[in-house]
C-alpha cells in the first residue's frame, strides 16, 4: 500500500474518542499541530471532546465515509473486535488515495490480517499499540501527555517499514512525545502475550488458589499483602477490558500457558530436589534486565513510602494534601504499623514525575516521604 501523504496532514479523524482516542486529539492540540481534528463517536462523548477540546469538529459513527473523503489519517481507537469490524466495514467504503489508517488496539496479528485482507491498495494500512493507559475512561480522562516517553509499538504490513510508516513514526514523535518501536505484528504479539497476558492469567490463577485455601484455612487473605498483593495487582482489571485480547491472542496464550505449566513442572522437580538456586540465580539476574523508566505491556505503579502517626485523620490528611496538588493516588496501603506510634503507608502513583512531586508535597507538609526502590 504506497502512499503520497504528506506530513504534517492536513486533517486528521479519530474513530470512537473516549480516553486514547481523546488523549490523541488533546496531544495534537496541546503540542502544535495546525491541522483539523475531527471526531466519530457517540453524541455524549462528541459532546464531551469538543467542550475538553480534544476535536474541532465531531459527528456520528454513521458519518465515518463521509468524513474520510477530507481526512489524511484515520485513527481507530475502539476495541479490538470493533477495529476490525470497522476495517472490515471501511473496505467496502468509496476510500481516498493515500489515506493512512491506524489503530490502537492492543494485540497486533488479527487486525494485521483483516486490514491486508480487506483494505484497498490505495490507502496505506499501519497497526499501532501505545504502551499508555490510565483507570480512567472516556473523553473525561483524556490526558495530552498520556503518551509522553511512552513506547507507542507500530506494526507495519510489509516486513520492513516503509518511508510512510518511519514518517508517520516521526509524526508520532513530534506531537505525542512518545518513543515508537517497529515489530511485525506477531512477534508483537509473542512478546504481549509473554510479558503482559500470561502474566495476568497469572495473577488471577493465585487469587483463585488462594481464595480456596482462604476457605480451608480462613485468615490466609488476611495475611496476603505485602509481596502477594503486588505480585497479583493486575488481578483487579475488569475482565470486560481485557476479553477481546485472549480472543484475539489466544493461539499466542495457549502455547505459552503450556510452557508456563512445563516451567512449573520443572520447578516442582526442583524444589524435591532442593536444587532451586539456579532457577533464582537466572531469575535474579535476567530482572535486573528488565527497564525499570519507562511504561512496558503491564502499567508500573511508582511507589513512595510514607512515615505517618497512628492517628485518627492521618491518611485523609495524606490524601488531601496530595489532591490540594492535583495529585492522584493509584494505590494505596499501610504496610507496618505500632499501635499508639505510627507505621509506613505505601502510595503508588501513575508516573515517577508524580511519585517525586508527591515526596516533595509530603515532605514540606511535615511528613516523611521517600522513593520505593
Amino acid at each position: 500500500m504506497n502512499t503520497n501523504t504528506q506530513f504534517p496532514p492536513r486533517t486528521i479523524a479519530i474513530h470512537s474518542v473516549g480516553l486514547l482516542g481523546g488523549s490523541i486529539g488533546l496531544a495534537l492540540m496541546k503540542s502544535g499541530f495546525t491541522g483539523r481534528i475531527i471526531g466519530l463517536s457517540s453524541l455524549a462523548n462528541i459532546e464531551k471532546a469538543l467542550e475538553l477540546g480534544c476535536i474541532d469538529e465531531g459527528y456520528p459513527y454513521d458519518q465515518l465515509e463521509n468524513v474520510l473523503q477530507k481526512c489524511d489519517i484515520l485513527f481507530l481507537c475502539s476495541p479490538i473486535t470493533v477495529i476490525c469490524e470497522t476495517i472490515e466495514a471501511l473496505g467496502k467504503h468509496t476510500l481516498p488515495k493515500n489515506l493512512i489508517i491506524t489503530d490502537v488496539g492492543s494485540t497486533k496479528s488479527t487486525i494485521a490480517e483483516t486490514a491486508a485482507k480487506t483494505l484497498p491498495n490505495h490507502v496505506h494500512f499501519i497497526g499501532g499499540h501505545p504502551m499508555a493507559g490510565s483507570e480512567k475512561s472516556g473523553p473525561a480522562g483524556s490526558d495530552p501527555y498520556l503518551f509522553q516517553n511512552a513506547i507507542y509499538v507500530l506494526t507495519p504490513l510489509t516486513p520492513e517499514p516503509e518511508d510512510i510508516d518511519r514518517e508517520f513514526a516521526r509524526f508520532l514523535r513530534k506531537y505525542l512525545g512518545c518513543r515508537d518501536i517497529f515489530l511485525k505484528p506477531d512477534i508483537h504479539d509473542i512478546i504481549a502475550g509473554t510479558v503482559s497476558h500470561v502474566p495476568h492469567l497469572l495473577a488471577v490463577a493465585l487469587v483463585n488458589l488462594a481464595q480456596e485455601i482462604e476457605n480451608k484455612n480462613p485468615g490466609t487473605m488476611q495475611l496476603a499483602a505485602g509481596g502477594f498483593r503486588d505480585l497479583t495487582r493486575i488481578a483487579s482489571a475488569p475482565f470486560k477490558m481485557w476479553h477481546d485480547v485472549f480472543l484475539t491472542n489466544k493461539k499466542v496464550i495457549g502455547p505459552l500457558l503450556n510452557d508456563c505449566i512445563r516451567t512449573l513442572t520443572v520447578m516442582k522437580e526442583n524444589l524435591d530436589a532442593d536444587t532451586l538456586e539456579q532457577s533464582f540465580t537466572a531469575a535474579a539476574e535476567t530482572r535486573t534486565k528488565i527497564p525499570i523508566h519507562h511504561k512496558g505491556f503491564i502499567t508500573p505503579l511508582h511507589e513512595i513510602l510514607v512515615i505517618a502517626k497512628d492517628q485518627p485523620g492521618v491518611i485523609a490528611a495524606i490524601s488531601s494534601t496530595l489532591s490540594g496538588h492535583d495529585i492522584n493516588i493509584k494505590d494505596i496501603e499501610v504496610i507496618k504499623i505500632r499501635e499508639g506510634e505510627g507505621g509506613t503507608i505505601k502510595l503508588g502513583f501513575e508516573s515517577d514525575e508524580i511519585a517525586q512531586s508527591a515526596i516533595k508535597v509530603l515532605n514540606a507538609r511535615g511528613f516523611s516521604a521517600w522513593e520505593r526502590k
